[in-house]
């Protein structure tokens, strides 16, 4: 059963019916297959009833023009940044597992355990994948030293985490 479509008329600025008419969404060639996407879009994101694989796909569309972008200037300056690359990868990630997740009627707890586990697994895996940038000196990055100035911090964590864990392991064995 398709749905009945409804006429609707807007006045909108010629800056936005040029940018309307430019986007790129598949499967939407006119500017109301477009606009009719768009509304579909936001409907699912107001409603909560965005499914992670759509809302990853959504997040990485909007992303796409920096992604371009910068891949852009990486082969004209012939250089490249795995930060940028994990953020991009990871970023979208997280914000899709946010935007997809609405709390259940029943058994909120069990919910709240779960999606906590899968945010701060995810953070970890970025943070991670930018720590390992510092394992040699001068991380592939545009800055070689832009993971180097923020280790020390880092570390001085990472020293006291270890300090206070240990006496804690101990009593417990």
């Amino acid at each position: 059963m398709t749905a009945q479509m409804q006429t609707i008329s807007a006045r909108i600025p010629a800056e936005d019916l040029e940018w309307l008419s430019a986007l790129e969404l598949p499967g939407a060639v006119t500017p109301s297959d477009k606009l009719r996407m768009l509304i579909a879009q936001m409907r699912r994101q107001h409603e909560g009833s965005l499914d992670y694989a759509a809302c990853l796909a959504w997040l990485r569309d909007l992303l796409n023009p920096f992604v371009l972008g910068i891949r852009a200037m990486e082969h004209r300056q012939r250089v490249h940044s795995e930060a940028i690359d994990a953020i991009a990868q990871w970023i979208p990630q997280i914000m899709a597992l946010l935007l997809s997740e609405a709390p259940p009627a029943e058994d909120g707890a069990a919910w709240a355990r779960d999606v906590e586990e899968a945010l701060v697994q995810r953070c970890f895996r970025l943070a991670i994948a930018l720590l390992r940038l510092g394992v040699t000196p001068g991380a592939e990055c545009y800055d070689a030293e832009v993971i180097d100035k923020q280790l020390p911090r880092v570390l001085e964590l990472a020293e006291l985490i270890a300090e206070h864990r240990e006496p804690a392991q101990e009593k417990r064995s």
